[in-house]
């Protein structure tokens, strides 16, 4: 059994996932605190509604931490949104990465 394709599948898939992380890594070298990032392709819609209802959250309730805001954010489209958006595959593949806890206050 030819194992070429196998080591090219595990290679890309570690080249993509350094790539991923290299990005990630130039956000915060540049002062980003905290990066909100998807696992897969995401629905368009999905990012907007997650996005704004995570921002939205975070609005109202300021010490409220950005991971926390985003947990309701997705619990809001499974409760009140459409069919659709109550299945995991529309709100999932995002997490929030670096400083998921309530901003500090800026002096």
């Amino acid at each position: 059994m030819n194992s070429e394709p196998r080591l090219a599948a595990r290679f890309f898939k570690r080249s993509l996932a350094e790539a991923l992380s290299g990005l990630a890594r130039a956000f915060f070298y540049a002062g980003a605190r905290a990066l909100l990032v998807s696992h897969w392709p995401v629905n368009s819609l999905a990012a907007v509604k997650l996005t704004t209802g995570a921002l939205g959250e975070l609005k109202v309730n300021p010490e409220l931490g950005r991971a926390e805001a985003l947990r309701r954010a997705m619990l809001a489209l499974v409760d009140n949104g459409a069919s659709d958006e109550a299945n995991p595959s529309y709100w999932a593949p995002f997490v929030v990465v670096g400083e998921g806890g309530a901003a500090a206050a800026s002096n």
